[in-house]
């Protein structure tokens, strides 16, 4: 882990023991500051509550809870520091990112092979489930759900291939071994930025959260360059467009809401069936076509049906096989 991943990793961890203890008025304030000062700050704080889980849930390995007790127990005679305690959660963190378990992610496989050291690793959620996973680089992977991600580093290289799904990327500073994020036919390379990547059927999302990436395509000519707050979007057999946008609404799912602004039904339909395990459909163009405005939460996924009978003249139905059918009420 590089020295800058490893003092973010600690200030964080250093927060997340503060609020276990519970914060003052004073102290969340600075933690809310912190927090909105970059998306690498959040997203390194999520991993260390999400790692304390783990830990938390892996009491029955001895290492982990050794590591886990040495973190939170604070002894008089050695009167450890905030930074000391810090340091030893980080530890802890970096070990489960190691064996591959975190948060409700489903840890697939690690290996060592190659003169190079080379670390392949699998990683997928379920409908529902997010991920997060901090890699050997120091790099944290968000995995939205029901997504899959492959990660092999080496010394030269370090490549991610976004299987399915969305995934949000906190990319750790090294010139010597640019990020690449493979999807869709397209190489995403970043050297120390953050930004979200979406595959959808038929198209290649990227949004820019901080820094800039370099995208190209193995069947273009083209290089697209992206910074803050600008968004490409590359459907299958079209021209690309790139255009400014909210990119922290579009990443909203790692806070587990998702915007919509006059968003299509059918659109929003798509979207919010994602963390569901009991799909919504829209039955008819008529309701397809009605715009939708406003933030939902993930949790609530399965609410949002009956959400939309409440503000447009709509019916709901449930068919046999579990899936929830949006038609227009004169249908």
């Amino acid at each position: 882990m590089s020295s800058q991943a490893s003092g973010l990793t600690e200030t964080a961890s250093k927060w997340a023991l503060l609020a276990e203890t519970g914060l003052g008025p004073q102290d969340e304030a600075r933690l809310a500051l912190w927090l909105d000062e970059a998306a690498e700050h959040r997203a390194a704080y999520e991993a260390v509550l999400a790692a304390d889980q783990a830990l938390k849930r892996h009491e029955a390995d001895a290492a982990l809870t050794a590591m886990r007790m040495a973190a939170l127990r604070v002894r008089p005679e050695q009167r450890w520091s905030a930074r000391s305690m810090a340091a030893g959660l980080a530890a802890g963190i970096v070990l489960v990112g190691t064996l591959g378990w975190w948060g409700a992610g489903q840890f697939l496989g690690v290996s060592l092979s190659g003169g190079g050291r080379e670390q392949i690793a699998q990683y997928a959620t379920a409908a529902g489930e997010r991920a997060t996973v901090t890699l050997a680089d120091g790099s944290v992977l968000i995995l939205n759900t029901d997504s899959a991600a492959e990660i092999a580093f080496d010394r030269r290289a370090r490549t991610v291939r976004l299987v399915k799904g969305q995934a949000q990327f906190s990319v750790a500073h090294d010139a010597s071994r640019p990020f690449e994020v493979l999807a869709d036919g397209r190489q995403v390379t970043a050297v120390g930025t953050a930004f979200d990547v979406l595959l959808l059927p038929d198209a290649l999302r990227v949004a820019m959260l901080d820094g800039v990436v370099r995208v190209s395509s193995e069947h273009q000519n083209a290089v697209q360059i992206l910074s803050k707050g600008e968004v490409m979007t590359a459907h299958t057999g079209q021209a690309v467009v790139i255009r400014k946008a909210d990119t922290a609404r579009l990443a909203g799912w790692r806070d587990g809401v998702v915007y919509f602004d006059e968003t299509p039904l059918r659109e929003a339909v798509e979207e919010i069936s994602r963390y569901t395990r009991q799909p919504v459909v829209v039955g008819d163009d008529q309701a397809g076509a009605l715009r939708v405005s406003g933030a939902f939460r993930i949790t609530e996924a399965d609410a949002f049906a009956e959400t939309m009978t409440d503000i447009f003249p709509l019916s709901a139905k449930h068919s046999a096989n579990g899936r929830t059918i949006l038609s227009s009420a004169r249908m």
